[in-house]
């Protein structure tokens, strides 16, 4: 599987609640995952109150626990929506990508969620000098860091997994596109 739509996939899990119905298309793509984690999400994904779990564990993770924002991870004020995010949003604007915050739920454009779509579609329009620009500012600084935020706060094996999965990919991202 190419590297674009796992960031896809890896996004839409770091942006949305897993709904009950989202449950099968999820293992269908965690199915083709590497080990470790395929067996370590999928038997989060097969226990009886999967849904209940991680959802728990999403809201706490990646709603409380880690907020997944540049600004947050590079920014000396550790804040949310600084300049840093306008930066973001400045480099998505010269490459005509218009993220919609509302739809995503996010406060700011410097969403893990939407550098790695941003990433993705980079990607597949065959930018790979912008994109591997785009991780040298931006989502290789701080995309990893984030990663294993994730990995080391939550409390299912999904989202550890899925942790160590955002670390793995943006790394080996940047590295193919280097």
């Amino acid at each position: 599987m190419s590297l674009s739509p796992l960031y896809r996939f890896v996004s839409y899990l770091l942006i949305r609640e897993l709904e009950p119905d989202d449950l099968p298309k999820v293992r269908h793509v965690v199915d083709n995952l590497p080990e470790p984690y395929r067996g370590d999400m999928l038997s989060e994904l097969d226990r009886g109150d999967a849904y209940l779990r991680l959802r728990v564990d999403f809201t706490k993770t990646l709603l409380m626990y880690v907020h997944l924002y540049e600004s947050v991870f590079v920014d000396p004020s550790g804040l949310m929506c600084t300049d840093v995010s306008a930066e973001v949003l400045r480099y998505y604007a010269k490459f005509g990508y218009e993220p919609d915050l509302r739809s995503a739920r996010v406060r700011c454009g410097d969403h893990l969620g939407l550098e790695l779509l941003f990433a993705a579609s980079l990607m597949e329009e065959g930018r790979r000098e912008a994109a591997a620009d785009f991780f040298e500012r931006h989502l290789g600084r701080w995309g990893p860091l984030a990663g294993f935020a994730i990995y080391r706060s939550a409390a299912t094996s999904f989202y550890k997994s899925l942790g160590m999965l955002v670390a793995e990919l943006i790394a080996e991202g940047y590295e193919n596109l280097r």
